[in-house]
């Protein structure tokens, strides 16, 4: 897989920067005009943007232009090995560059994406608002990445759910840039959640002329970072975005040290929550979150547990939605083993919170079923694998 060397075009009033690949459509990446001086001139964010679909297809990696060499030497090493360990179905490739120099300058931007969500907010409260927070690490602008959360041809959907975050940034005194990009495009064997750090991680090189350090809000605290079958990226963030760090551009991950729920609490008694934005519902004309997919309830029952809820209703929240689904919701809590049902149910246990009599009696009913459609899906595979035991003489 061969990129070009990086060109800048004009397009109305964005800036685009366009790499042309051999085999597939250009990759390119754009900001508004207004935001051209961010760009810097070297290729590393075509070089962590197209790593793991060249890796995916088993196709060495060429990338035109110049790379940082720290970079590039991650690139060739242990950043495809923890790759590796993390998609089993990633192959080995060689990386190369049409010019190597060590990192520039460090630009004195320090940037954190913000999509109004509750890991956003909590980067924010230590890395803006907190009095403590040093200097070098102060926020100065925020991102917000088109690089495929918004699903297959998400335009409209992005620009209707960055509109109000464009509103909040000037609250807050800040620039608000918005990175657009058809990266998704050659992710098409990679899902979004497989690879989201990677797609996010190329942004602040993209920039490098003005942003010198990205806060990559954590998804996940330290309790849970571990290498497993799940598949999603972020779950080794604090060993990944070391590898795609330079002297010049760092990637740290924010606020690993801090659950969910914690970063929930944060959001207490503080203004700017109004802007909260956690719904998954990709309805572009929604205005506020819909209180009933699993995020939303996760949200909303914590706050509940913490007695909070009525100070995020009918702003942020609506109350009849999650009441309805209140009790289905609790079930599965009480029901899971996933990071987040047991981070509510330690918050349960530390506050003295009690699940009512009915909440367990749902919760052993789901579990139930979930074993028993367990079990009917290994007997339905048995015959499918009989041939091929008798095949292999087992």
């Amino acid at each position: 897989m061969v990129a070009q060397t990086p060109r800048v075009e004009r397009e109305d009033d964005r800036v685009r920067v366009v790499s042309e690949v051999s085999g597939r459509r250009p990759l390119w990446f754009s900001v508004e005009g207004r935001h051209a001086e961010l760009l810097g001139d070297r290729a590393d964010h075509v070089a962590i943007g197209l790593l793991m679909p060249a890796m995916k297809e088993g196709r060495d990696l060429h990338v035109g232009g110049t790379v940082t060499d720290s970079l590039l030497h991650q690139a060739n090493g242990d950043l495809q090995l923890l790759l590796r360990l993390i998609h089993p179905g990633l192959h080995p490739i060689r990386v190369t560059a049409g010019a190597v120099e060590v990192p520039a300058a460090r630009a004195a931007g320090v940037a954190s994406g913000f999509s109004g969500g509750v890991d956003s907010f909590a980067t924010l409260a230590e890395y803006l608002w907190a009095d403590d927070a040093p200097a070098s690490l102060r926020v100065t602008h925020l991102l917000n990445n088109n690089v495929g959360a918004h699903g297959h041809e998400g335009e409209a959907l992005w620009r209707a759910r960055r509109a109000p975050l464009a509103e909040a940034a000037a609250e807050f005194g800040l620039p608000f840039v918005t990175v657009d990009s058809n990266l998704d495009e050659h992710y098409p064997r990679i899902g979004f959640i497989q690879s989201v750090t990677m797609r996010n991680a190329a942004v602040p090189h993209l920039l490098g002329a003005g942003i010198g350090h990205l806060h990559l809000a954590s998804a996940i605290p330290f309790s849970f970072v571990r290498i497993d079958s799940s598949g999603e990226i972020a779950r080794f963030d604090p060993f990944l975005v070391p590898l795609l760090s330079t002297s010049a551009v760092t990637v740290s991950s924010a606020n690993s040290g801090l659950t969910r729920v914690q970063k929930t609490l944060s959001l207490i008694g503080r203004p700017e929550s109004r802007y909260l934005d956690v719904c998954t519902d990709d309805d572009p004309a929604r205005t506020r979150n819909c209180s009933q997919c699993p995020k939303c309830m996760r949200a909303m029952l914590t706050l509940e547990m913490a007695g909070h809820l009525q100070d995020f209703c009918p702003r942020t929240f609506s109350l009849a939605p999650y009441l309805e689904r209140r009790d289905a919701f609790i079930a599965s809590v009480l029901a899971s083993d996933g990071p987040y049902p047991r981070e509510i149910r330690d918050y349960a246990k530390q506050i003295g919170w009690h699940w009512r009599a009915s909440d367990h009696r749902r919760a052993a009913a789901l579990r139930a079923r979930e074993t028993a459609s367990g079990m009917a899906h290994r007997a339905a595979s048995l015959p499918a694998l009989r041939p091929l035991r008798k095949a292999l003489g087992r």
